[in-house]
């Protein structure tokens, strides 16, 4: 396996809630934003911050420029390559091969392959990545777990079971449905509060749910649990902050950034759970179930990451296959049309037949040379073909 080649096509520069910080992560990316060349991807997520670079050059040189935070790691060439299609696959995930982190990464390389910015090298893994991506999920079989059901779980752990008690979601996008659903699996009674009132009464009248103020006041001290699944702050005045204080409510705050007020957050104390605990829980708590899972997804990894990186290390031989077959096809073309010249009257019938005859014989002439480029394994062919050629 030729590393050197790996190596010289793509770096990945990573940040993950177990070593990083969401502030941090969240500064991260912007200052990725600006500073990356062109054709990289970069993927965001409720715990990770992660650019895939076609890079050539030193690696933690540019991991400094661009300012990778401490606890952030630089991966090069098939340790790289093995990151992108781990994240696919989910086996990094809080929840192993969740659907949503699957979805984020193809719609982050679908809009960079419309923009005409992905790189052909960074398009090609993430191809590869997404394919395997579906081939774990397909592997599931029952309810799909989400981020919201191990909140759910993290709060059962603190107060007990839900069922028959009142549970208040904060948001109504896709995070804040997964929680509606997943508290009431649960068997809680839901509570939705939103920023626009209308989302909140869609999802309400879908789930069979009630609908709360976005700023609920006082009477959020009655409820048990808290879950908050939303862009931006939570807003809440201070009869609300004073609620949650004096009371017992957990709150768990799924927003990266946080949407709880961090002065709220200190008051809560161990009662309120961030995005980052669940992760940093998730990692620490052993299960055999998940340890199956996750050897079957480190071998669907290791598999994939091979495939892609013989295809990269054969890139040479690959390209100079093809300029062997475009010369002779020029070459070729060029001799017929100078003996339609010489033979202006020839029949159209001749014509079609001694076209079919030089592309037949043009095929058995390159068909070694081809053959042997496809088994070149360091090189070698590859140079004396361009050699013979003058490719």
């Amino acid at each position: 396996m030729n590393d050197v080649t790996v190596a010289d096509a793509i770096v990945a520069l990573v940040t993950h809630a177990r070593r990083v910080p969401a502030d941090q992560r969240t500064e991260f990316a912007a200052r990725l934003r600006g500073a990356l060349p062109h054709g990289a991807v970069v993927l965001e997520t409720c715990h990770r911050v992660e650019a895939y670079v076609p890079w050539p050059g030193d690696p933690r040189a540019l991991a400094r420029d661009i300012g990778l935070p401490d606890g952030g790691i630089v991966l090069e060439g098939e340790a790289a390559v093995r990151q992108a299609i781990g994240v696919a696959v989910g086996a990094d995930s809080v929840v192993l091969g969740e659907d949503q982190v699957l979805h984020q990464l193809r719609e982050v390389v679908d809009g960079s392959r419309a923009s005409g910015g992905l790189d052909p090298t960074i398009g090609r893994l993430f191809a590869v990545a997404l394919q395997a991506g579906r081939r774990a999920r397909s592997w599931h079989q029952g309810p799909r777990h989400s981020l919201a059901d191990v909140a759910l779980a993290a709060i059962e752990g603190r107060i007990g079971p839900l069922r028959g008690r009142p549970v208040l979601i904060v948001g109504a996008g896709q995070m804040g449905r997964l929680a509606v659903r997943a508290a009431i699996h649960a068997g809680a009674t839901v509570s939705i509060a939103n920023r626009s009132g209308d989302a909140a009464d869609a999802l309400a009248r879908a789930t069979g749910s009630d609908v709360e103020a976005f700023d609920p006041g006082p009477a959020v001290g009655r409820i048990p649990a808290v879950i908050v699944a939303i862009g931006g702050p939570w807003s809440i005045e201070e009869a609300t902050a004073v609620a949650l204080r004096n009371g017992s409510t957990v709150v768990v705050d799924l927003s990266v950034p946080a949407a709880l007020p961090a002065q709220v957050a200190g008051y809560l104390g161990n009662r309120h759970i961030s995005a980052d605990d669940l992760a940093i829980a998730a990692a620490s708590t052993p299960s055999p179930a998940r340890d199956v899972s996750a050897r079957r997804a480190e071998e669907l990894v290791s598999e994939t990451t091979a495939a892609y990186v013989a295809w990269l290390d054969g890139r040479p031989s690959r390209a100079v296959a093809e300029a062997l077959v475009a010369r002779s096809d020029r070459e070729r073309e060029a001799e017929l049309a100078a003996l339609w010249r010489r033979l202006p009257d020839l029949e159209p019938d001749a014509r079609d037949a001694i076209e079919g005859m030089t592309r037949h014989l043009a095929k058995r002439l390159l068909r070694e040379p081809l053959e042997r480029l496809g088994r070149d394994a360091d090189g070698t062919n590859e140079r004396a073909v361009r050699d013979i050629f003058a490719l």
